[in-house]
């Protein structure tokens, strides 16, 4: 049995534009070859004019349930920017997005496998849409404990943001957090550089690792600091360390709203008003292609 290594997932995914999931199984199926794993997927209904198709374009979805406390997180790609506009792909889209919040699946796989998205998918790619459709990302996602989710999509649809916070279920159900939590997902659909966890603790290892190692080359290939003692040299890169987490933790960012306030005093100043503590739980950000 063939090894079937991410680079040759990849490689079939570039070649036909099909779901990883889809891909890793035609080859498991086929040992490893890919001419017959683009067959496999020829027959499982993937056009052969659209093999050579990768799906750049899409839309994204965020469906919260009616209890306000988890939501469906859907992006649907496909190969041009119009049929992404269509009408017969907005609705192939809501389709998705209802089954995730109906039948939670664990993953994308999961959701296509659901009848009736199962149904439309294979409607959509042989007769409305007439395009290379990949469920990109599709799960249902709550909040721990008491709280509220809540989610926002941008106006052109290729971006979105769902925002969970925990509090006392008094005030869950005030309309005022749903505005909060909308305009801290809004904040962090606009952000850029976009947050990439909640706050500092959460983000990835070897991101901190890379910005660490980029800003003390910066240091070293600067003449004038290269010969500032090592003291100063951990001060600076302190600093600098600080400005990266102030951009990439969504707690420490500051307000678009209000360039003096954080994410942070905001929820803060919120919870004193609403009448109990707002702790922001986790974010989603979705976007076509990422």
């Amino acid at each position: 049995m063939a090894e079937i290594t991410a680079a040759l997932v990849k490689q079939l995914r570039d070649k036909t534009g099909a779901a990883m999931g889809d891909c890793k199984k035609a080859l498991t199926e086929t040992d490893g070859d890919i001419e017959k794993a683009v067959d496999v997927l020829r027959a499982r209904g993937v056009k052969g004019s659209q093999l050579e198709r990768a799906a750049a374009e899409g839309a994204v979805a965020i469906e919260v349930g009616a209890d306000g406390k988890g939501a469906a997180l859907v992006v649907l790609q496909c190969e041009t920017d119009f049929a992404a506009r269509s009408d017969n792909f907005r609705k192939l889209l809501e389709t998705v997005a209802k089954a995730v919040v109906e039948h939670r699946p664990a993953d994308a796989e999961a959701a296509k496998a659901v009848p009736a998205v199962a149904r439309e998918l294979q409607e959509a790619g042989a007769m409305t849409v007439r395009e290379n459709i990949v469920v990109a990302r599709a799960e249902w996602r709550t909040v721990p404990a008491d709280g509220r989710v809540v989610g926002y999509v941008h106006h052109n649809g290729t971006i979105g943001v769902a925002v969970a916070a925990t509090c006392p279920p008094a005030v869950a159900a005030k309309a005022e957090l749903e505005a909060l939590l909308r305009d801290i997902a809004m904040h962090a659909t606009a952000h850029d550089p976009p947050p990439v966890a909640v706050d500092r603790e959460g983000i990835p290892a070897d991101l901190v690792a890379r910005e660490r190692a980029v800003c003390l080359k910066q240091i070293d290939e600067n003449p004038a600091d290269a010969k500032k003692p090592e003291n100063i040299k951990e001060k600076m890169l302190e600093g600098r360390m600080r400005r990266f987490y102030e951009e990439r933790a969504l707690l420490e960012q500051k307000f678009v709203k209000d360039p003096e306030t954080s994410i942070k005093q905001l929820l803060e100043r919120a919870g004193k008003e609403l009448g109990g503590p707002i702790q922001l739980a986790w974010f989603q950000r979705l976007a076509v292609g990422a």
